[in-house]
């Protein structure tokens, strides 16, 4: 598994080293100090999914903005978070690194164990963000047209208090008092003392965080953020679980729950304030990345006549369906389908009529094959159908079949015109050796047969 790799940069060699120490690294994270004259080199090289600065008295602020401003011109900024970790938890001053461009701020004081949880969050937003980015790279290269990939502008995020709910579950401890008092100071809360009458309020659409204070034992509240995680409205709800000794947690289960991130109830009501900003930013930014795998996903993935795959995918997946069947010595056919006729139906009734057909050969084709099978849209009238664990002569019968029902389909048209369709198809049989695009390349070089 590869290690995700962190580089800490501050003023000197000890100075990083030091702000190293500080963060947690589990076994999978790389931690590598590095000192202000060799940062932006390391930085820029693209190898490192998060990047923290050290801004204080050693790094002034005007500095650490001009590093920040610099990194807008990066190649692989894209892929990469950007973070100021700072003594100074002022609101001014987390606006003032926001718009130098810092993905995120975590100030100090802070428990090793708290600033581990944080950068484990940046991670995988980190990680979002790459494996889009090389989805989109991949993406290029078999979709056609400019602006289909164009990144959004940044969430944004309103000034007005957070709304959230506070749910007690040990209400008479002092440290959770003073935590309550806190979050009553710059949030409008609903605080809630009994965690099921807490379910009911949930549903609220104006919440925007969950905060759960447990001063004594987080079994409680770990188990309640992980019955909110298997409702499906509550998925997406961040959720911040506040407790005197973070040191004792186990991130692992914590996450796993569905919490968000973690924070010691000794915070005061500004460093609170800066907290919950950070914090409903990050969910933001998480929001927005999903939004975009979503639409990715429709337009890359799926082919919006047919519902068939688009090419690069089906592409992509018939080469991972060979691996997998190499394998398993399992044997793999793959079907090629021509429309013979719709460039004529485009000349003599349009291209609209032309989709209309290619709308009901999709329907026709997704309610003839397997679950397992695939079909994907090659180019305007070809299509390919893959046939995993199928061996040439059930793949015949199976192409033929398909062949005959589409051949049989009379689709209509406005004004009462009918059209039949002319089917043309090949097969293939895949020798285990040959890759994807190969045997699909065979089925060109075969005679095409007409559904009779």
């Amino acid at each position: 598994m590869q290690a995700n790799r962190v580089l800490v940069v501050g003023k000197d060699e000890a100075h990083a080293k030091a702000g190293a120490a500080k963060i947690a690294a589990d076994k999978f994270t790389e931690v590598q100090p590095a000192p202000w004259l060799e940062a932006i080199p390391l930085a820029s090289s693209g190898r490192y999914q998060l990047v923290i600065v050290l801004a204080g008295a050693e790094i002034g602020i005007a500095a650490v903005t001009t590093f920040a401003r610099s990194a807008e011109r990066w190649t692989q900024r894209e892929g990469m978070m950007l973070v100021a970790l700072t003594e100074d938890g002022t609101a001014a001053l987390h606006r003032d690194l926001q718009h130098a461009g810092f993905d995120d701020i975590i100030h100090r004081p802070m428990h090793p164990t708290q600033v581990a949880s944080r950068v484990g969050v940046l991670l995988r937003l980190s990680t979002m963000r790459r494996e889009l980015a090389r989805r989109q790279a991949t993406a290029r290269g078999f979709t056609s047209g400019d602006g289909l990939f164009l990144a959004p502008a940044e969430p944004v995020i309103q000034s007005r208090r957070a709304s959230v709910l506070l749910v007690q579950f040990d209400q008479s401890a002092h440290c959770a008092e003073q935590f309550n008092r806190a979050v009553r100071s710059c949030t409008d809360a609903q605080v809630c003392d009994d965690p099921e009458a807490a379910r009911t309020l949930l549903y609220r659409s104006n919440l925007d965080a969950v905060l759960l204070c447990s001063a004594v034992d987080p079994k409680g509240a770990i188990a309640f953020a992980d019955r909110m995680r298997r409702v499906p409205a509550l998925y997406n709800l961040p959720v911040l679980l506040a407790t005197p000794d973070v040191s004792g947690l186990d991130l692992d289960t914590v996450f796993n729950a569905g919490i968000t991130d973690v924070a010691p109830t000794c915070l005061s009501s500004e460093q609170l304030s800066v907290h919950l900003a950070s914090f409903k930013r990050l969910e933001a930014l998480r929001a927005a990345l999903a939004a975009r795998y979503a639409q990715h996903v429709e337009m890359v993935i799926r082919d919006g006549l047919t519902g068939f795959a688009g090419h690069g995918f089906g592409m992509a997946h018939l080469e991972a369906t060979l691996r997998e069947c190499t394998e398993l010595s399992l044997p793999v056919a793959v079907a090629g389908l021509t429309i013979e006729n719709l460039d004529e139906i485009n000349a003599a009734h349009g291209y609209l009529a032309g989709d209309i057909v290619m709308r009901r050969v999709g329907d026709v084709v997704r309610r003839c094959i397997r679950g397992e099978d695939m079909a994907t849209r090659l180019s305007g009238s070809r299509i390919l159908v893959q046939f995993p664990d199928t061996r040439y002569a059930s793949a015949n019968v199976a192409v033929r079949r398909l062949a005959n029902v589409l051949r049989f389909q009379k689709v209509d048209l406005r004004g009462g015109t009918s059209i039949a369709l002319r089917i043309g198809y090949t097969l293939a049989c895949w020798d285990g050796s040959a890759d994807a695009r190969t045997l699909v390349a065979s089925l060109k070089a075969r005679k095409v047969a007409v559904a009779a």
